[in-house]
């Protein structure tokens, strides 16, 4: 039985799919949902031998928005849980998150580019994550 699980999400269709799959499982067994955006810096393109980093989105972005999709998704459920926003690089992240609530499982959406097939994150969480890992296509 799960008490605890942590969701990614980052607006895209696969990401909702694995929250909709989340909040039935957290539904089912009374659980308590996890869900977080994780905003990854990326490269600008390179200058001489050396990459300056830069947020995906503005500073002030918090996913205000999303957070409060994911908040109306939750309380339609009747899940508990709660909505927050890191930066950092998304699978640990969304591993440390894990581990601070106990997470029984992670639950995340397989990527939207076929040639990735699993995508990253879930091959990441995969390889270094010591949880069960859900990636819902």
């Amino acid at each position: 039985m799960v008490k605890e699980l942590v969701v990614g999400v980052d607006g895209s269709t696969t990401s909702w799919r694995a929250l909709s799959m989340a909040l039935g499982i957290a539904s089912r067994d009374a659980a308590r949902v996890h869900v977080c955006l994780v905003l990854e810096p990326r490269s600008t393109p390179e200058i001489a031998t050396f990459h300056t980093p830069f947020p995906i989105v503005a500073d002030e972005y918090d996913g205000a928005d999303l957070g409060n999709e994911v908040r109306k998704q939750m309380a339609q459920s009747g899940v508990e849980g709660e909505f927050s926003c890191r930066r950092g690089s998304v699978a640990p992240e969304l591993e440390a998150l894990a581990a601070t609530y106990g997470a029984d499982v992670i639950v995340v959406g397989r990527s939207r580019h076929p040639a990735l097939h699993l995508g990253g994150v879930p091959r990441k969480l995969l390889a270094v994550g010591s949880r069960p890992v859900l990636v819902v296509p």
